[in-house]
């Protein structure tokens, strides 16, 4: 279980999201990954024991749902072009990224109970980086990075802060509350995806998006008052 872990929670959805940034916004990546309250309320019905389905989680979801509707473009899900084709096609991987983090915290939480958050991190994070080797290797054949002082330090910042902490304080959440409490921390990601990515980036911030995000946090708050 500790390989499957690592490979859909650790190598699928870093893979996927950092190849969407090339093709989308961030704070755009940010928003989409507030699905995550929603997928999980659905994935914990049939893989938990003690979380199960009511109306109040199926309006919820379908309030998530139009939400992300909104994110996408309501007006191109009906008008591919070569132009927002490979948009709407990053923001669907976006989704995906997601649907593996919940799955894999749902997973830790049914069988992984007895070994120590720690311990999760680390073969979890082993795994997900063993898995990308033969990646990495065709990759670097095909087009071969040069590593410099700037690029090192934005990697040592991600592998410290976002991946290692974060992973640690994520299983450890996920042992003692369970995934459907730590999905919640999720809404958190589209707020601060749109501030830094105005902030930092200068991105846009779309009505669109606002509407998204506020349907999208709406949905959640009625799942949690179940």
């Amino acid at each position: 279980m500790l390989l499957f872990v690592g490979v859909v929670g650790n190598f699928l959805p870093f893979y996927l999201i950092s190849w969407s940034e090339q093709h989308i916004q961030s704070s755009t990546a940010g928003i989409l990954m507030g699905v995550g309250p929603i997928l999980t309320l659905i994935l914990s019905h049939f893989l938990t024991k003690d979380d199960r389905f009511t109306y109040s989680k199926l309006i919820s979801i379908s309030v998530g749902f139009v939400g992300v509707l909104f994110i996408f473009e309501i007006d191109t899900l009906f008008n591919f072009s070569a132009s927002n084709s490979l948009q709407l096609f990053s923001k669907l991987l976006i989704i995906i990224a997601a649907l593996g983090y919940m799955i894999s915290n749902i997973v830790a939480y049914n069988t992984l109970k007895h070994i120590d958050s720690f311990s999760i991190t680390f073969f979890a994070t082993f795994f997900g980086a063993f898995v990308s080797i033969p990646f990495l290797l065709y990759s670097e054949s095909v087009q071969p990075s040069y590593i410099n002082i700037n690029a090192l330090l934005p990697i040592l910042y991600l592998g410290i802060f976002p991946t290692a902490l974060a992973f640690q304080l994520r299983y450890h959440i996920t042992k003692t509350s369970g995934p459907v409490f730590l999905s919640y921390v999720a809404y958190l990601i589209p707020i601060f995806a749109l501030i830094w990515g105005f902030v930092i980036l200068s991105e846009k911030i779309y009505f669109n998006s606002i509407i998204g995000i506020t349907l999208i946090l709406f949905g959640v708050y009625i799942g949690k008052k179940n």
